[in-house]
């Protein structure tokens, strides 16, 4: 009987290498505020009780602008947030913050 070799890394192990390289770091920083919004969305749309085709009709758009929506590949504009904030019941709210 031969033996499986499993030539998987698990994730987390993968995770603390990659944070040991500076370029990953400064990379995955760059991109925290469009994995904040892409959270937003999520919570946005997750409150109102909505799946993402439900969500995709009150917007009048297709289920696939909302996955990419809620993936982050997607950068919205003011209109788009107004009408996403609209369908799920909240309103939009822009600060600017003073960096730390």
């Amino acid at each position: 009987m031969s033996k499986v070799v499993n030539k998987t890394i698990p994730i987390e192990r993968a995770f603390k290498e990659w944070r040991k390289d500076p370029d990953y770091v400064r990379e995955f920083k760059s991109l925290e505020d469009e994995f904040a919004l892409a959270q937003l969305f999520i919570s946005a749309r997750g409150a109102a009780g909505l799946t993402q085709q439900e969500l995709a009709e009150k917007m009048k758009t297709s289920q696939a602008y909302i996955a990419r929506l809620e993936s982050g590949r997607e950068k919205p504009s003011t209109r788009t947030l107004n009408r996403f904030a609209k369908a799920t019941g909240h309103r939009v709210v822009i600060e600017f913050e003073p960096v730390a």
